[in-house]
C-alpha cells in the first residue's frame, strides 16, 4: 500500500505521528501496543523503504499452536518505527502509542514474493519475540485482507502472550525496547551496553594464552533436568560443538576434540575478530535454521556446500577476554558478560544461547512438546574445567546416542547403497553388537556410506556376533570400527539392542574414543524393567537433603479421627515426592487447602495468588472469562510449599503447561452408586481394560482414595481436547449398551442406583482428576495409589491405602507400575473401532 493511504488519513498539524522520513536498509520491525477506541498491537516490518503493517486484535502468541489474527493495514514510515505517545483526540487512532518490542528480521527467501503468495516466512531478532514466524493470508472476506500470524516451533517458543509482558496495572509494556533514530544514537546505546572491564569481574585473574585448542567442558547424560533454582537450562542446540580461541588478534577455531575448523567457517571467525578482543576463549554450537528450527542435517549440508543457509554461532560461554581467565567467574557472571558484549557488538551470525534459571522439568516437557532437542542445565555457580564433573548435563527429549559403525549389510529390493549399518558400543577394552539402523538415510546419504565404507572393509568382525540376527551375520560386510553415527531409538531390549532405531546423523566430529559406552543398557537408556523402589530412609533423607521448606505448626491436627497433623503429611509428601512429581509437574494444578484440617471448611484452589510459594509459579491458561495464572510446580520445595499453605489434594490436568489445548491423558473414573460392591467395581475396570485394548490402547490402573478406580490412558502424541472428550464419551456408551444393568453414563444420580457410573467428563480442557500419591481431604485419610493389574485382586477395599500404609505398599512394591507410561505410544482410534 502506498504512504497516499496513510497520509490521506492524518492531519498532521493536528497529530504527532511522522508523515515521512526515517533511514532505510535496517531490516527493522517493531511492535507497537495501540490503546486505540479498540486495543490491539500494530506489527510492522521494514520492506520496500516502508514499514508493512498489520493490526492484530490480541498481539503476537509465541504458543506454535494459537494462530493470531493480522489484518493488513496501510503502509506506514520507517520515522514509525521509533513513534511512542498520544495521538490526540479527533484524530484517525486516537489514543496511546507503545513500542512493545523492536528489532531486525530477515525473510527466508523472498519477502516479496512471499507477500504475493500469502505466505512470508521470517526470523525476528528482538527482546521478546524472537526465532521463526510465518505469516499466511486468509480467504476471509472484509474491507482489509487478514491474515494470521503464527510462531513456529523453535528454541523461542513457549507458552505465553503478549499480554504476559505487560505490566499488570498499567497495561503497558514494562520495559520499552527502542530503535535508535540516528547512528550516533545507536553508537551511544552500543557503549552503554559494553561489558564490563575483565579486571572488575570478580574471580578473573591474569593468564597468556595462544590461539591452541583447549580442553571444552563436557556434559554427563541424565534421564531428565534438575530441579532448583541453582541450575540454569539453556536449549540442546542440534549442531557442532565449536571452540573459538583469539591471541593477538588472530582467531582460530577448533573443533572439541581439537580439529581446526577455521578455514571451513571463515565468515564466524571473521564475526568473532569484529568483537574486538585482544585474546579470547569462547564456547558455543554452530547451528543453521531450516524453517525456522535447527537441524543438524541442514548443517551437515550446508558444510558440504548443497545448500547456502548462513551457519550461526550460539555462544553460550567465555573463558578468556583481554589478558583475564574467567575460569573461576560463576557461570552466570560469565554468561552476563558475554551477552553485553554480543549486545555492544551485534553480528547476525553470532547469537547469544538464551537460558532459565529454575523450573528444569517444566522447560523440558515445553521442550519435548515443541519437538526440540532437550536441555542443557548447568549449575549457575559453577567453574569452568574442561572436564564431564556433573556441573554441566544433558537431558535428550528424544533418546538418542553415538555409535561406532562396524559393518553394513546389503540393499533389498529398490533400495541403493547399503542396507543397514551395523552398530557397536565400547565395552571393557573392545567393542559390543549394539543392533543395526536402515530408517531414515536418505538415498543420497545411502550412496555415500556405501562408497567410504567399502574403503574399509575387512575380513574378521570386529566384535563378538553370538548376539546377531542370523540374516545379518550371514550377510554382513565388517569394516574398521572408525564412523560414528548418532542414532534415535525407543530404549534397549532383552538382548541389549536397540529398539526401533531410526538414523539421525553422520558424525563427523566426532572420533571413535569420543563415543561413551555407558548408555546403551544403563538404566537410564532402558527406562524398563528397573526397579522403582527407593528405600524409605534413603529416600526421605534425600527429600529433606534438597528441600529446607520449613512447616508451620507442624502438630496441628489434619486427620482428627486419627491424630494425623500436618507434620505427617509434609513427611508422607516428602517421601512420595519422586513418584507423584513425575505425575504433576509441568502441568497445570487444582489443589485442595484445609486450614484447619479436613472436615473444617476445605476449599478448591486452581489459581495462582500471590505469596502462596516462591517455588510456585502461575501458567496462563486460557478460560471462557479470558486468560488467567494456574497453579504450576516443578520441583520438591514447590510441592512443599503447597503443603505448608495446607494443600491436601493435588489435581492435575490431563495436558502439559507447554500446550494445555491438547491431552496427552484420557482418564475414565469408575463411580459406584449406591448398592454396587467394591467387586462389582473391580470386575467393571477389567471389562473397561480389556475393551480398550481391544481397540490398541494400554490402560494404567489406580485406586482413587474414595470408593472408586481410575483408569487412565497416556496419549503420545497429544491430542486435541474435543477429540479426546467425544472418544472418551463413546467409549462410556459402548460399555453402557453392552450391560446397561450394570453401568450409566450420566451423572444423574437417580439413575445410578446399584450400577457403575463411567465418568469422561474428566476428558475436557480445564477439568482435572486426582493425582496418583495424592492424599484425599476425608478422615479415612485415603490415598490415590497406581497398582498394577495384576495386584487388584489384592486389594480389599477401596480405602485400603491410606496415610498409614502407603509408604510400606511402596517399599514392598517389586517395580513402579506406571514406570511405563510416559513411554508409551499409542492414538486415539477411530470411533468406528468401538
Amino acid at each position: 500500500m502506498p504512504l497516499q493511504t496513510y497520509r490521506s488519513k492524518r492531519d498532521f498539524s493536528r497529530t504527532r505521528e511522522p508523515s515521512a522520513g526515517g533511514k532505510r536498509g535496517g531490516r527493522r520491525f517493531v511492535v507497537q501496543l495501540h490503546h486505540a477506541s479498540h486495543r490491539h498491537y500494530d506489527f510492522r516490518l521494514e520492506l520496500d523503504g516502508a514499514l508493512k503493517s498489520w493490526a492484530v486484535p490480541k498481539g503476537p502468541s509465541l504458543d506454535p499452536t494459537v494462530k493470531r489474527l493480522a489484518v493488513e493495514v496501510e503502509d506506514h514510515p520507517l520515522a514509525y518505527a521509533t513513534f511512542e505517545g498520544d495521538i490526540a483526540e479527533g484524530n484517525y487512532g486516537a489514543g496511546h502509542v507503545d513500542i512493545f518490542d523492536s528489532g531486525t528480521w530477515e525473510a527466508e527467501g523472498s519477502a516479496r514474493a512471499g507477500l504475493e503468495a500469502g505466505e512470508l516466512k521470517f526470523t525476528l531478532h528482538g527482546a521478546i519475540l524472537r526465532g521463526s514466524w510465518v505469516l499466511v493470508r486468509t480467504r476471509r472476506r472484509g474491507g482489509k485482507p487478514q491474515w494470521l500470524l503464527i510462531k513456529h516451533r523453535d528454541a523461542f517458543a513457549r507458552a505465553a502472550e503478549a499480554d504476559d509482558f505487560l505490566d499488570r496495572r498499567s497495561d503497558r509494556p514494562r520495559a520499552t525496547k527502542r530503535l535508535p533514530a540516528k547512528p550516533a544514537a545507536a553508537a551511544r546505546q552500543r557503549r552503554a551496553a559494553a561489558p564490563p572491564s575483565p579486571e572488575e569481574l570478580p574471580g578473573s585473574v591474569p593468564q597468556r594464552i595462544t590461539t591452541a585448542a583447549f580442553k571444552a567442558e563436557l556434559c554427563k547424560p541424565a534421564d531428565k533436568p534438575p530441579r532448583g533454582s541453582h541450575w540454569l537450562h539453556e536449549p540442546k542446540w542440534d549442531g557442532y560443538r565449536l571452540l573459538a580461541a583469539v591471541a593477538g588478534g588472530k582467531v582460530r577455531l577448533w573443533s572439541r576434540n581439537g580439529i581446526e575448523w577455521t578455514g571451513r567457517l571463515p565468515a564466524i571467525a571473521r564475526a568473532i575478530a569484529g568483537l574486538g578482543l585482544r585474546s579470547a576463549r569462547l564456547d558455543g554450537e554452530i547451528i543453521v535454521l531450516d524453517d525456522g528450527r535447527d537441524s543438524f542435517n541442514a548443517l551437515q549440508e550446508r558444510l558440504a556446500g548443497d545448500n547456502g543457509a548462513d551457519i550461526l554461532y550460539m555462544l553460550f560461554d567465555v573463558i578468556h577476554a583481554d589478558g583475564r581467565s574467567f575460569a573461576e567467574v560463576p557461570l552466570l557472571a560469565r554468561k552476563a558478560w558475554l551477552a553485553a558484549l554480543l549486545a555492544a557488538h551485534p553480528d547476525p551470525l553470532l547469537r547469544y544461547s538464551e537460558h532459565e534459571v529454575g523450573h528444569g522439568p517444566a522447560l523440558f516437557a515445553q521442550a519435548a512438546a515443541n519437538g526440540l532437542e532437550g536441555l542443557v542445565s548447568k549449575r549457575i555457580d559453577s567453574v569452568y574445567r574442561g572436564a564431564r564433573n556433573g556441573d554441566w548435563v544433558k537431558s535428550k527429549a528424544r533418546l538418542s546416542d553415538e555409535f561406532i559403525v562396524v559393518g553394513f549389510t546389503e540393499p533389498k529390493g529398490h533400495r541403493r547403497g547399503l542396507g543397514a549399518l551395523l552398530l557397536a558400543k565400547p565395552h571393557g577394552r573392545g567393542l559390543r553388537y549394539a543392533g543395526r539402523v536402515g530408517t531414515g538415510i536418505g538415498n543420497e546419504r545411502l550412496r555415500m556410506l556405501r562408497r567410504r565404507l567399502d574403503a574399509s572393509v575387512i575380513d574378521d568382525a570386529p566384535v563378538p556376533t553370538e548376539r546377531m540376527a542370523r540374516a545379518d551375520l550371514d550377510g554382513a560386510h565388517w569394516v574398521t570400527p572408525e564412523l560414528v553415527v548418532e542414532v534415535y531409538f525407543q530404549g534397549v531390549g532383552n538382548r541389549g539392542l536397540l529398539r526401533q532405531p531410526a538414523f539421525k546423523a553422520l558424525r563427523e566430529d566426532k572420533s571413535r574414543a569420543d563415543v561413551a559406552p555407558d548408555t546403551v543398557g544403563h538404566p537410564a537408556a532402558r527406562r524398563s524393567g528397573q526397579s522403582a523402589r527407593t528405600p524409605r530412609a534413603e529416600r526421605k533423607n534425600s527429600a529433606m537433603a534438597n528441600s529446607r521448606i520449613e512447616i508451620s505448626h507442624p502438630q496441628r491436627l489434619v486427620y482428627a479421627e486419627t491424630g494425623r497433623t500436618k507434620q505427617d503429611v509434609a513427611d508422607y509428601y516428602r517421601a512420595v515426592a519422586p513418584w507423584l512429581l513425575a505425575e504433576i509437574e509441568g502441568r497445570p494444578l487444582s489443589i485442595v487447602r484445609c486450614p484447619d484440617g479436613v472436615g473444617e471448611g476445605c476449599f478448591f484452589q486452581k489459581h495462582a495468588t500471590r505469596g502462596i510459594g516462591k517455588h510456585v509459579h502461575g501458567v496462563m491458561i486460557r478460560e471462557k472469562s479470558g486468560r488467567n495464572r494456574y497453579l504450576c510446580i516443578d520441583d520438591v520445595e514447590g510441592l512443599l510449599e503447597l503443603v505448608q499453605m495446607n494443600a491436601l489434594e493435588f489435581h492435575p490436568w490431563g495436558a502439559r503447561s507447554a500446550a494445555p489445548e491438547r491431552a496427552d491423558r484420557m482418564v475414565f473414573d469408575l463411580d459406584p452408586g449406591p448398592g454396587a460392591s467394591w467387586g462389582e467395581v473391580k470386575r467393571a475396570a477389567r471389562r473397561l481394560h480389556r475393551q480398550l485394548d481391544s481397540v490398541g490402547l494400554q490402560a494404567f490402573l489406580r485406586t482413587s482414595g474414595g470408593k472408586g478406580l481410575h483408569l487412565v490412558v497416556p496419549l503420545k502424541p497429544s491430542v486435541e481436547w474435543d477429540a479426546v472428550k467425544a472418544f472418551a464419551r463413546a467409549v462410556a456408551e459402548a460399555m453402557v449398551k453392552l450391560d446397561p444393568e450394570r453401568f450409566v453414563s450420566v451423572a444423574d444420580k437417580s439413575r445410578r442406583k446399584g450400577r457403575i457410573f463411567i465418568d469422561w467428563l474428566r476428558n475436557a480442557h480445564g477439568a482435572t482428576s486426582i493425582a496418583s500419591y495424592s492424599l484425599r481431604a476425608r478422615e479415612s485419610a485415603g490415598v490415590a495409589m497406581p497398582i498394577a493389574w495384576e495386584d487388584l485382586a489384592r486389594v480389599r477395599k477401596p480405602d485400603q491405602f491410606t496415610l498409614k500404609n502407603a509408604l510400606s505398599w511402596i517399599d514392598r512394591r517389586a517395580a513402579d507400575p506406571w514406570a511405563a507410561i510416559a513411554r508409551i505410544e499409542q492414538s486415539l482410534p477411530d470411533l468406528d473401532a468401538l
